[in-house]
């Protein structure tokens, strides 16, 4: 790793999770020293912040955690197991805002940034920890001094486990030995870049051996990102708020910003499905572009083909597979089950946007009117 940025393999711990919503972390470092005094007989680590969600409205839902030996209960908190994980982490000690400048919070995750930008690294959607290991009680007084860790999930190495495993159990040893050929070169290299050409020729060998494009799309679901805490939470309150209506539902959600995509029910065949068209990614750089491909670059959530899309370099459809694994992640959050996830259109084919076909369970219309 350079400089100040390490990865390591994070162990699952127990914790104690209490939710606010609370605008930075100076505030979060505030409510964090007043509920110390609650779980100190149990708490036997550093305390931290998982920030589960986007900021809306200035605040962001934080899941504030206090590590304990073992599950238990305290009044008030909520006992959870957090899971092991690959992170990167970075360490900020001092202020968190107000000092010297280039010795704030905001220049620590901005070197961060940066590595990220040179590296290419692909980032998980797995809540952001922010760990108070010393002077959490401090901020706010004249004598702010904390030592606090952030740490970031890295996707990559959990994308190649579910690559992995997905070809292993499809195909036989030989054959799955040609797709993943290389693979273990980058299992420690942080190469964004280099991992990005890599699973584009893999999933190419993939196409060749795997002719099923059901069976290919069973294989790269479970490569997609961790599905979003509160995109989760906002979907199951708005599943509720429509009186589990799922016409109702999908007039709700496309208002939605957090949900990223535009939905509609199409019932013109023999099985009626939940259409979704994903918005842009990066909306005001995507309004501004003239250039249909640039567009498309725009439009792309996923940095593992943006590029390749931007440079006109061919891509298979079967890659965006893995995308549609986001939404069979999603409408299990209403269906209750792991939906069957169709692609329909992909910008890695020229596409203006990409969209995906949900197939609706058996009798989640029957009660709609």
């Amino acid at each position: 790793m350079t400089g100040d940025i390490e990865l390591k393999d994070v162990t699952s711990l127990y914790a104690l999770i209490i939710r606010r919503r609370l605008k930075g972390q100076r505030e979060v470092a505030k409510e964090i020293a007043s509920l110390i005094p609650q779980v100190a007989p149990v708490l036997v680590g550093p305390p931290m912040a998982l920030a589960v969600g986007f900021p809306r409205d200035g605040l962001t839902d934080f899941d504030l955690a206090f590590p304990v030996r073992e599950s238990q209960t305290l009044d008030g908190f909520t006992p959870m197991i957090l899971p092991a994980l690959p992170m990167f982490s970075i360490t900020h000690r001092g202020m968190l805002e107000n000092g010297p400048e280039g010795s704030n919070l905001s220049d620590t995750w901005n070197r961060f940034v940066e590595f990220v930008r040179s590296t290419a690294a692909l980032l998980g959607d797995d809540p952001q920890r922010f760990i108070y290991h010393e002077g959490v009680e401090s901020v706010g007084s004249d004598s702010e001094n904390v030592t606090l860790e952030i740490q970031y999930a890295y996707h990559l190495p959990m994308w190649l486990e579910a690559f992995a495993n997905g070809v292993t159990q499809e195909l036989e040893r030989e054959a799955a030995n040609r797709v993943l050929e290389g693979m273990d070169a980058l299992s420690e290299r942080v190469d964004g870049t280099r991992a990005a050409e890599w699973i584009r020729a893999a999933i190419a060998r993939l196409d060749q051996e795997v002719t099923d494009e059901r069976s290919r799309a069973c294989i790269l679901n479970p490569c997609a990102h961790h599905y979003i805490v509160q995109s989760g939470e906002i979907l199951r309150a708005l599943w509720d708020q429509s009186d589990r209506d799922l016409r109702k539902l999908v007039d709700l959600i496309s208002a939605e910003d957090a949900l990223g995509s535009d939905y509609w029910i199409d019932e013109s065949g023999t099985v009626p499905q939940l259409m979704i068209r994903r918005r842009p990614a990066r909306l005001e750089a995507y309004n501004k572009a003239t250039d249909p491909r640039e567009k498309r670059y725009h439009a792309c959530f996923c940095p593992l083909v943006r590029d390749a899309i931007l440079a006109g370099d061919p891509v298979s459809r079967s890659f965006c597979h893995c995308s549609g694994g986001w939404y069979v992640q999603e409408w299990e959050n209403v269906f209750g089950a792991k939906p069957q996830v169709d692609l329909v259109e992909t910008m890695v084919e020229g596409a203006d946007s990409c969209v995906f076909a949900v197939r609706i369970p058996e009798g989640f219309l029957e009660t709609s009117v």
